[in-house]
């Protein structure tokens, strides 16, 4: 039995730059598959960082692929599930932020709706909440209301 301590691949947030990515060796597959998902190497920090703007849900689903390509390929993947956490939501001058919850999706959804500018990008994020299959009905009109404007 070969014990492994240190794994392969490393997922983590980075409380300046986002989803992170740590590899333990030298390894041409893993940087081109880290780059294929569209982490990029920072040669100052030696981790692999998604750009910023990458919206929290596709950023998981990212490491998710990431992380199964990883493992089909026998290679062992660690990730902190802190990751799957959204971001807080922007909320206007003297009105207190709700706070995201794991497993509501919704909310890190309609936080990202604020940043949006053309109609095609509110439609993926429409998308992404159909496909979630969470039970949303709750915040859709607070979502609409927030597409809306």
């Amino acid at each position: 039995m070969n014990l492994q301590l240190e794994p392969d691949v490393a997922f983590g947030v980075h409380p300046g730059l986002g989803v992170a990515a740590a590899v333990a060796d030298d390894r041409p597959f893993l940087d081109e598959v880290l780059r294929r998902h569209h982490f990029r190497h920072s040669s100052a920090l030696d981790l692999y960082v998604l750009p910023g703007d990458t919206p929290h849900n596709t950023a998981v689903r990212t490491v998710a692929r990431a992380s199964r390509e990883f493992q089909d390929a026998g290679l062992s993947v660690a990730a902190d599930p802190r990751i799957m956490l959204p971001p807080p939501i922007p909320t206007p001058d003297g009105v207190p932020a709700r706070q995201a919850l794991p497993g509501q999706p919704l909310t890190a959804l309609t936080g990202e709706l604020h940043e949006l500018r053309r109609s095609a990008d509110v439609a993926d994020v429409l998308e992404q909440i159909l496909d979630e299959h969470h039970g949303v009905v709750g915040d859709l009109e607070e979502f609409i209301d927030t597409a809306a404007a």
